[in-house]
């Protein structure tokens, strides 16, 4: 292996180009062979430059990432999943040649975790002398505080043999029948194969309350409460809040209680 692991970078959105590349020119182990926005020309390259380390993007137009990998002939290089929903990560665990993934918009501090793993991976012995590649430290007081949840701007939620996009937003709440879940949006009722725990640590923790073992709702979904009971803003679903559940409730309410 040379005195550098080489990358390439497959991702259809221009700001995550940007942002992947300031990170791998602050790390001085690392050198950007290329990058594309366009999968098929990706498959392409990958083939022909053999980097050490593959970016990919996993939700792209055309061609997904996991597509792309059945796509790729062996060897793989080393692959590092870059993704804004958690849920489709997983699908790629199944391939040998993932080591780890990048939740979007990932900070440097992630970055570096997931490089780290890698160089483990390869047995790639780093410069003891080298620079050690760091963040300014407001920047990465910022970072660390944020939950990479916060910044998910929607899920794709498989029902009916489809997959439907869902925006945070549009959740008023969230209940649980076994495996399944029956997710109330603002403007239609989905089912969905899911567990609630798993909702729950999909969905940004700011914005939703588990209320019940049954029951998640979106906070600013809520219109009242009676004793044990939320009313959601449309008036039409009454949740009953499980005892248990209560006093962490109403603690996370009581900063907009006047």
């Amino acid at each position: 292996m040379s005195e550098k692991l080489t990358c390439y970078l497959i991702d259809d959105e221009g700001a995550a180009h940007h942002i992947m590349t300031k990170y791998i020119e602050r790390v001085p182990y690392l050198c950007l062979l290329g990058k594309s926005t366009d999968p098929f020309d990706g498959l392409d390259k990958v083939q022909e430059l053999r980097p050490d380390i593959l970016f990919l993007d996993v939700e792209m137009p055309y061609m997904t990432g996991v597509e792309f990998l059945r796509s790729l002939p062996q060897p793989h290089p080393t692959v590092i999943m870059v993704t804004a929903s958690p849920q489709f990560a997983a699908d790629t665990y199944s391939f040998e040649s993932v080591a780890h993934y990048l939740l979007k918009p990932a900070g440097f501090d992630k970055f570096m975790e997931a490089i780290n793993r890698v160089t483990k991976r390869l047995e790639f012995a780093v410069d003891p002398t080298a620079p050690i590649p760091t963040r300014p430290p407001a920047k990465r007081q910022l970072q660390e505080n944020v939950d990479p949840r916060e910044n998910v701007p929607y899920f794709l939620i498989k029902t009916d043999k489809k997959l439907v996009r869902v925006a945070p937003a549009d959740i008023v709440f969230a209940e649980g029948m076994k495996d399944y879940i029956r997710l109330q949006l603002t403007d239609q009722l989905l089912i969905t194969h899911m567990t609630m725990t798993r909702l729950e640590e999909m969905l940004p923790p700011s914005q939703f309350l588990r209320v019940h073992r049954s029951f998640i709702v979106r906070m600013q979904a809520i219109k009242e409460i009676d004793g044990n009971v939320i009313t959601t803003i449309d008036g039409q679903k009454r949740v009953q809040i499980g005892v248990t559940y209560r006093d962490a409730v109403l603690e996370k309410l009581k900063i907009n209680m006047l």
